[in-house]
């Protein structure tokens, strides 16, 4: 920004809260640059849709989202060694859910967060007091919820999915994890391929949130991703705080 470019950046925005703000603040004094930040599900055609569905009233006013991001479990142990910089489960693999749950919920703040894990297979990641698997419960102002669940031991593949619960309704995305449209009926019961990795899973988004970046620098239009959403719901706010829950087996108060 000081260099006067426009600036794309993958998340995380920072592990450090400080730093984000500092980001926050440069921005504020450079705001005809455009600074998005990589939150890809955002760009994905189902969730693009379930989130217009709820701006129509699809299903009243939404108050509740269970979300989660499950990886395929490496033998590997890809987790273990990234454990010692990825700021932790919570931090690496809540992310979206994290930002996507405010999204769809209306930017609620949070008041309150709660979390708990443990590990399953990764023994590895003691070390670094780090788990496998966790749950993360936020609540925000309004009587809004947020449950958010992550895992790195994944049998079946990467599996991501969410469900938002309102008044008059519910919906929700990726319930079945298929990598395409086949499904195989034999003598072991009926199934389907799953998606192996994240990659798979938001291929198409991922480009179509890099041709967002690039139009809103041609027209200047706001793409609706910003710092603020990325200090708020992400790698810093909600995130540390379910981090910070978990290593005290306490409530987080905001």
């Amino acid at each position: 920004m000081r260099a006067g470019k426009h600036v794309f950046c993958e998340k995380p925005l920072s592990l450090d809260l400080a730093e984000c703000d500092a980001v926050l603040e440069e921005h504020a004094r450079h705001p005809h640059l455009q600074v998005m930040i990589g939150f890809v599900r955002r760009f994905d055609a189902s969730y693009r849709d379930a989130f217009e569905r709820i701006e129509t009233n699809a299903i009243g006013r939404p108050f509740m989202v269970r979300s989660q991001t499950c990886d395929k479990n490496d033998p590997d142990g890809f987790f273990v060694r990234f454990a010692p910089t990825s700021g932790g489960l919570f931090l690496d693999c809540s992310v979206h859910d994290i930002d996507f749950a405010r999204w769809l919920l209306g930017n609620p703040q949070p008041k309150r967060v709660y979390a708990s894990g443990t590990i399953a297979i990764h023994e590895g990641l003691r070390e670094c007091n780090d788990i496998d698997n966790g749950v993360g419960v936020v609540e925000f102002e309004g009587g809004k919820l947020a449950v958010f669940y992550a895992s790195r031991t994944m049998a079946h593949g990467h599996d991501t999915q969410t469900e938002v619960i309102g008044t008059a309704g519910a919906l929700s995305v990726g319930r079945n994890p298929r990598a395409n449209r086949v499904e195989i009926a034999d003598a072991h019961g009926m199934r389907n391929a799953c998606t192996p990795t994240f990659f798979e899973r938001f291929e198409d988004a991922f480009l179509r949130e890099a041709q967002a970046f690039v139009a809103s620098l041609k027209d200047g239009k706001p793409i609706g991703l910003t710092l603020a959403d990325a200090r708020e719901a992400t790698r810093t706010r909600i995130g540390i705080a379910m981090r910070q829950a978990y290593e005290s087996g306490k409530a987080v108060e905001f």
